[in-house]
């Protein structure tokens, strides 16, 4: 069954608001973190908050990766000659120019010499290059295992079992450590190794198939839809509190994310009643992947060009606004530059939106 008219149009307004929430989570953290290595290794109460409810974010954003590329297939099929043209564009081509980009910052700033091409070669494959740049590596395998797996799961039977596959696969492979030793053993104990992330790609794919329902019934509730988030918020913060420092591939997280997921998209048609913030959110959703290839670069310079006082806690928010907006200004400008979709990726959003939200306003709030 495919999606069509105001549907599919409809679709981008959700899964851009749930990029935009997986974006700030992941920029949080990375905000938080490096207040946290200006401060002496010392987190006070929020910026430790921020880190930590923050890790909610690049699980999302699997998940989004998971749902784009079965929603494609779902509704136009699969091409196999397009498919590779488009990740290569989009998402290897990116990945490598930032991989040298940040791996020659850190040459520059911190003299870190160049190793051998051999080395430097398995720094950039496991993604090394940077700390964010793992989850890249991630998306990329995924994607070797894409044109199989959207050939066996074409059907929302087909597409339960895959995920609960999935769930057990990344429930099994939790805290897993390889036996082999060198690079190959140190990347499948990473946590670039795809496979423990399998669950939320697969997820992905559940609300690609499923989408029409769990829209329908997540938009009718916006309230409820609230309260499991500030339900899920309070458990991280509990979880947090009790067994201390957690990351973002913590076990409860193969409950948490689904149910975030599905409590955020029900939240949408509410939450955009108000303009401004919809419109934000948007466009912070839209580059997303800009925002994310950028943003620890921006927090690597103001580490070395800010003065101390400034990584007071007190200005962590304004510290967090400047670096997305500065990240959104730097993408506005490569976008005039030719060949900029090989820098950083932005897609493209359709100009029949207005409409589909004059029916979300007028179609969905039920409360």
């Amino acid at each position: 069954m495919s999606i069509e008219g105001p549907r599919e149009r409809k679709y981008i307004y959700e899964i851009h608001f749930l990029r935009a929430f997986a974006c700030l989570a992941v920029v949080c953290v990375h905000v938080s973190a490096t207040n946290y290595g200006m401060n002496s290794q010392t987190w006070n109460e929020f910026t430790y908050f921020l880190n930590q409810y923050g890790r909610f974010g690049t699980p999302i954003f699997a998940v989004i990766s998971g749902f784009l590329l079965f929603f494609q297939v779902r509704n136009k099929g699969f091409h196999l000659g397009h498919f590779l043209k488009s990740r290569l564009t989009k998402i290897v081509i990116p990945f490598l120019i930032w991989s040298f980009a940040y791996r020659y910052i850190l040459y520059y700033y911190d003299h870190q010499a160049f190793g051998d091409v051999q080395a430097e070669v398995v720094k950039i494959l496991q993604g090394n290059s940077f700390y964010h740049l793992y989850f890249v590596v991630i998306v990329i395998q995924f994607y070797f295992l894409f044109p199989f797996l959207q050939k066996l799961f074409r059907t929302q039977t087909l597409m339960m079992i895959f995920t609960f596959l999935s769930l057990w696969i990344s429930y099994q492979l939790y805290g897993f450590q390889s036996n082999i030793n060198g690079p190959v053993g140190d990347f499948l104990s990473s946590k670039s190794f795809m496979p423990v992330w399998i669950f939320y790609f697969a997820f992905g794919g559940f609300l690609a198939y499923f989408w029409d329902e769990i829209v329908s019934f997540a938009v009718k509730r916006p309230w409820k839809m609230f309260t499991i988030a500030m339900l899920i918020s309070l458990g991280a913060i509990v979880e947090y509190k009790v067994n201390g420092y957690v990351s973002n591939r913590r076990l409860t997280n193969l409950a948490n994310i689904p149910l975030l997921c599905i409590a955020v998209i029900g939240m949408y048609p509410f939450l955009s009643r108000w303009n401004v913030l919809n419109k934000s959110l948007m466009i912070i959703g839209k580059y997303s992947m800009g925002i994310y290839l950028i943003h620890p670069m921006i927090l690597y310079l103001f580490a070395r060009h800010l003065p101390q006082n400034y990584w007071s806690v007190y200005y962590v928010p304004l510290m967090f606004i400047l670096v997305i907006l500065i990240a959104v200004v730097f993408i506005r400008i490569i976008q005039f530059l030719p060949f900029s979709q090989f820098v950083i990726p932005v897609p493209k959003m359709r100009k029949r939106q207005s409409m589909t939200q004059k029916e979300i306003h007028t179609n969905k709030i039920a409360v």
